[in-house]
């Protein structure tokens, strides 16, 4: 007769499953204000100098400051983009927009031609700037890859694009999301690509509550002006004379502050909340983004790099830069459910080298993303 084996304590030992605990690998910003108010200053006097043809020089220059104060898992972010290149792109916009303008100096009908290079170059601009970007973008010496088609650009940013006016500007979220997938799905890391499943619900949602809010603060203001006038109907028929233009003045500027204060709400609120939600559903392989940013937050450092750097003649830029770019960094965390995020990192590597890169291209154009 068989008999069972023998366990210690008369019972076989258990065998769940051993789940792998996530690390959290949060990003990091090291930039200081003192050393990239240097960058800045310099860029500026060159750019002025060389009535702009310094200006790629300086993107590049400003580009790897900021890429290499970007921290990951205790690694920098690379920029390598050559300003040479960015140099063509310039070229070829000042050559679009310089001859539109020119043209309508002249007769207006010669617009026509330079309007429709614009509409059908600009889908192509817009591939030819993300495969820069990412070809440009490095981390521990991988490169980041775009894969997208021109074709897919040109249904994304001129098809869906002829629709807004026909479906009276209802199909905006959607063709926000479109362009986000366009960018986040065709994303490598080396060989590893990214994986975005967005809803357009959410995006909806978004606009919604935007126009929600929009639309309180116009009847606020509505309900204002008309308070306005009305006060200053009453002051002049009681007086015998005109209502006085000062305070009416006045009324209008303190209903005005009021109306801008809240249509930069509004752009902060639709720009975190997508933002929170993109890189919620964001994964390369099994690595997840999060993001935290926070509404208020956000709000009160634009509102107040604005305020300083208006008031101080642009001088704050520097410092409202690097504000800005710490906290937006400081919000956003990767979660790897591997022991060694740097083991990932390795054979990404591999994988790049493996297949070679298909995005070094001669001729690129960097209108940013």
């Amino acid at each position: 007769m068989n008999e069972s084996p023998a366990f210690p304590g008369g019972e076989p030992p258990a065998s769940p499953d051993v789940a792998i605990p996530n690390t959290n690998y949060p990003f990091s910003f090291t930039g200081q204000t003192g050393e990239y108010f240097r960058i800045w200053i310099v860029n500026m006097l060159l750019t002025l100098v060389t009535v702009g043809f310094y200006t790629p020089w300086a993107r590049v220059r400003t580009r790897r400051y900021f890429h290499a104060n970007t921290h990951l898992d205790g690694h920098a972010f690379d920029y390598l983009a050559k300003p040479i290149n960015i140099l063509w792109g310039y070229l070829i916009v000042l050559f679009i927009v310089g001859g539109y303008y020119a043209a309508g100096l002249f007769n207006p009908v010669f617009t026509v031609p330079f309007f429709l290079i614009y509409v059908f170059v600009g889908p192509w601009v817009v591939y030819k700037a993300m495969r820069f970007k990412a070809h440009n973008t490095s981390y521990r010496n991988v490169r980041f890859q775009f894969h997208g088609t021109v074709g897919d650009a040109y249904v994304i940013y001129l098809g869906i694009a002829i629709l807004i006016p026909i479906t009276f500007g209802l199909i905006i979220p959607y063709w926000i999301m479109k362009q986000k997938e366009y960018f986040y799905k065709n994303l490598s890391f080396g060989g590893r690509k990214f994986e975005f499943t967005p809803q357009a619900g959410e995006y909806y949602i978004a606009y919604i509550v935007a126009a929600v809010i929009v639309a309180g603060i116009y009847g606020v203001m509505l309900v204002g002006f008309m308070a306005t006038a009305f006060a200053g109907a009453s002051t002049g028929s009681l007086e015998g004379s005109d209502a006085p233009e000062a305070l009416i003045a006045g009324i209008f500027i303190a209903l005005y502050i009021p109306l801008m204060l809240g249509m930069v709400f509004v752009q902060i609120y639709v720009y975190v909340t997508l933002f929170n939600y993109n890189l919620g559903r964001l994964l390369v392989q099994q690595t997840a983004f999060s993001s935290t940013l926070k509404v208020g937050k956000f709000y009160w450092i634009t509102l107040t790099n604005i305020l300083a750097t208006v008031f101080s003649f642009g001088l704050l830029a520097p410092w409202a830069a690097i504000r800005k770019t710490r906290y937006l960094a400081e919000s956003v965390e990767l979660t790897h459910p591997e022991t060694g995020f740097g083991d990932f990192v390795v054979e990404a590597g591999k994988d790049q080298s493996s297949i070679g890169d298909a995005a070094a291209d001669m001729f690129e154009i960097d209108i940013g993303w």
